[in-house]
């Protein structure tokens, strides 16, 4: 997973790649911390999606362009939009079903 903590970088990613799955945290947050490594697992099974990891209280920005107002936030860009969101409690099994419904229509 690439770490952007620049609005502007977060935003030329989602311009150039097809899928990206972005995981909005904060450095204090310690259920970020836990959740981290299973998402980062969970995206080897989708290898053309882009992963960026992008820490809010680095760039304030994030939270306004984003609408990321609780931590963590995962969302699931496709070609630039906002297709899947989800934040705080996640489960990554439901997660990984609903990402592979838009990989299977995209790459597959």
């Amino acid at each position: 997973m690439l770490n952007l903590n620049n609005v502007d970088q977060i935003k030329e990613i989602l311009e150039k790649e097809q899928m990206v799955l972005a995981y909005f945290t904060t450095a204090d947050c310690n259920l970020c911390k836990d959740l981290f490594p299973k998402i980062e697992q969970m995206l080897e099974q989708f290898p053309k999606i882009t992963g960026i990891r992008g820490e809010a209280d680095k760039d304030p920005k994030i939270v306004g362009a984003f609408s990321v107002f609780v931590v963590p936030t995962i969302v699931l860009f496709v070609e630039g939009k906002e297709t899947i969101r989800r934040s705080r409690t996640i489960s990554v099994d439901e997660l990984a079903s609903a990402i592979d419904r838009y990989y299977g229509m995209i790459f597959e």
